[in-house]
């Protein structure tokens, strides 16, 4: 009798621990013959128990998973292997197909489909974060439904748009939501370039008409702050001033007003110094306020700096230095010091008012504005010591910004006079980043200045400083501000370019600050970094530094500390030039000669030949200068005086060969009544 136990799929059904073994064993030999026929007749008679206990319970439900062994430890089917899949679990799937489990194959019609099927119902599976609902692409619907639930734009447009008609109604008042659409409509009209003038002008009178009462309940929207706008741009003077007007009790709330605040601008542009000044009037009382405001501090920087009178600056300023001003103005204090001249012992009370003040505006980061520049300056001058030197750490970073106004660069010169050396250091690596821009500021420059006159580490200035003015050499030197920084560096406290009060103002502070330096060995070494670059850009480019009386100055001073013969020759070669001409201020070409600042220039760079023995500019012009350049200055009384200036400066050889360059134009001269052609004419004469 041969069995074959591996036909039954014994081991898919739960049997009992022994009678597993026995037919384990039994398959690999390790029992008799007999006891393997007994141990398998024992599992068939088990499975076959288990098989009528199942039909018996029709009503049960049977889940796949559930292959349990029951309470007795006995299988729970009795069936016969079949032809395909092992008998008892080909058997245990009929049956169960019978009680209503179709199988992996059915099921997923009764709604689970596997992952794919699942998919096109709109579950994505799960992404690579995990969660349901989150996989690449758009859900897969059906196309009825997608058909069924597809939005209408135009209509979910058309209830937005009437949403946001409803919250606008809500905010404004109902008469003002009405005008405000047609005032839009004239306000775009009015800016559009190709209308006329007298159709922008007509409208204009329509839309004042329509918003005049309704200024103040609109001045402070988005949308009609700008409809304001372009008509105090476009309108005439009498709208501009019933506008501001009716806008003077608001201008406070407008100052400081994301939207209203360009409006506030414009009237003070546009508006009539009454209106200006009743504009100011209204910020009294405000001042420091609106000065530590972020929207409304350059607002205020901007009526203080372009329309307040000097008498309304101060009292402005007045506000700062303490509570007592705010409501009440004094005409006697113009500076911190006014207010405690006359008692002395409120000086303390002031000081701290004012450093108060000072301080919220700092802590706003709001520091670039001429009001503030003037209280700081004046504070900075009154304080005590310590409060001087834990401010000038404070105000070391911000050295730049202070250098926009006058009283802000003087305050800016304080800090670098009496700084500490790391305060000093602080400074210098700010301004290394905006010295040329400095330099060709209108106030700025004298930032550099002080640093060029007082800072005692030279070989850092020439490092932060000189070396970029050298290398930004032409730039500099074509702008005025420029000119003046390059002077100083070349020859510093030169009265024919600096002004008195500022070389006093500079030695003032220079002797009060932490300088121990000698002063004439810092010129010589900040000297010895800017001058080869100047020669040089002489040599190479004549022209330029002929072209005007500034540029014509800096050559000057330059020469008087060290000139060659190449310079002094590529000068005069444009100099007696027959063409040499230039543009006057009024417009007009002329001969260079006769031009009154440059004229001056040439006499001074005559006058610096009486010294010299040889390579003087005399020498150069008698070997360049040609009869027609005589047929040009001969007529006027410039050129006479500029060649009698050489002649007097030079030794008897260079006048000898100016005079036999002029002799034969002697008829020219004496055909002249000017004062120079006379003594031109003594001169050549002369033996």
């Amino acid at each position: 009798m041969t069995i074959n136990c591996q036909n039954h799929d014994i081991a898919s059904h739960n049997i009992t621990t022994n009678q597993n073994t026995w037919c384990v064993r039994a398959v690999h030999g390790d029992l008799s013959r007999q006891a393997n026929i007994t141990a398998f007749v024992n599992v068939v008679e088990t499975c076959k128990m288990q098989k009528v206990k199942r039909k018996s319970n029709d009503s049960l439900d049977v889940s796949p998973k559930k292959k349990k062994i029951n309470e007795k430890g006995k299988p729970s089917s009795n069936d016969k292997p079949g032809p395909k899949d092992g008998g008892i679990k080909n058997k245990f799937n009929k049956d169960l197909k019978k009680d209503g489990f179709k199988g992996n194959k059915d099921f997923k019609k009764d709604g689970f489909k596997g992952n794919k099927d699942f998919k096109k119902d709109g579950f994505k599976g799960p992404n690579k974060f995990g969660k349901p609902g989150m996989g690449k692409g758009k859900p897969n619907f059906k196309k009825d439904d997608a058909q069924s639930e597809k939005p209408k734009w135009s209509e979910m447009k058309k209830e937005k748009k009437q949403l946001r008609v409803t919250r606008r109604k809500a905010k404004a008042t109902a008469e003002v939501f009405e005008i405000s659409h047609k005032a839009k409509t004239l306000a775009a009209q009015i800016q559009r370039k190709v209308i006329t003038e007298d159709v922008r002008k007509k409208a204009c009178k329509e839309l004042h008409k329509l918003l005049k009462g309704h200024y103040k309940s609109i001045a402070l929207t988005h949308d009609l702050s700008r409809v304001i706008q372009v008509l105090l741009k476009h309108s005439a003077e009498d709208i501009r001033n019933e506008i501001g007007e009716e806008l003077l009790d608001i201008m406070v709330q407008m100052m400081q007003s994301k939207y209203a605040q360009h409006a506030v601008k414009r009237i003070m542009k546009h508006g009539t110094d009454f209106i200006r000044h009743e504009i100011l009037k209204k910020f009294y009382g405000h001042v420091v306020s609106l000065a530590t405001h972020s929207i409304s501090a350059p607002v205020l920087d901007y009526a203080y700096g372009e329309f307040a009178t000097k008498k309304e600056k101060c009292h402005m300023q007045q506000e700062f230095y303490g509570e007592i001003y705010k409501n009440s103005k004094d005409d006697k204090v113009k500076t911190l010091t006014d207010t405690y001249k006359d008692s002395p012992e409120m000086r303390t009370a002031m000081l701290q008012s004012c450093k108060a003040n000072i301080q919220k505006i700092l802590d706003k980061n709001l520091h670039d504005g001429e009001l503030f520049h003037s209280i700081l300056y004046d504070y900075i001058r009154e304080c005590s010591p310590e409060d001087r030197a834990e401010l000038i750490s404070t105000l070391s970073p911000l050295i730049v910004p202070l250098s926009n106004s006058l009283p802000g660069v003087n305050a800016a010169s304080i800090c670098v006079w009496q700084g500490t050396n790391k305060d000093k250091k602080t400074m210098l690596k700010v301004v290394k980043e905006h010295a040329v821009s400095l330099s060709k500021h209108k106030t700025g420059y004298r930032l550099l200045i002080a640093i060029f006159d007082s800072v005692d580490d030279t070989v850092l200035v020439k490092k932060a400083i000189v070396s970029t003015i050298a290398s930004n050499l032409k730039d500099i030197a074509k702008d005025h501000w420029g000119n003046m920084t390059l002077h100083w560096l070349v020859k510093p406290k030169d009265s024919s370019a600096f002004h008195p009060s500022f070389i006093k103002f500079l030695e003032e502070g220079a002797s009060s600050g932490t300088s121990k330096k000698d002063p004439e060995l810092r010129v010589s070494e900040l000297r010895e970094a800017i001058l080869p670059a100047l020669k040089q850009d002489m040599q190479s480019d004549p022209e330029s530094w002929l072209s005007s009386k500034s540029n014509m100055l800096l050559a000057v001073a330059v020469l008087s500390i060290e000139s060659t013969k190449e310079i002094l020759e590529a000068f005069a070669k444009v100099i007696c030039k027959p063409d040499w001409r230039i543009t006057s201020a009024d417009g007009k070409e002329l001969s260079a000669v006769e031009d009154a600042g440059i004229h001056m220039c040439l006499k001074k760079l005559a006058i610096l030949d009486k010294d010299k023995d040889s390579d003087t500019l005399g020498e150069a012009v008698a070997e360049y200068l040609e009869n027609e350049t005589c047929q040009v200055w001969l007529p006027t009384n410039r050129g006479c005086f500029f060649l009698l200036k050489l002649m007097e400066s030079n030794k008897d050889n260079v006048a000898n060969a100016l005079k036999k360059k002029i002799k034969p134009h002697v008829n020219i001269l004496k055909q002249q009544s000017s004062e120079g052609a006379k003594l031109l004419l003594q001169f050549v004469q002369k033996k």
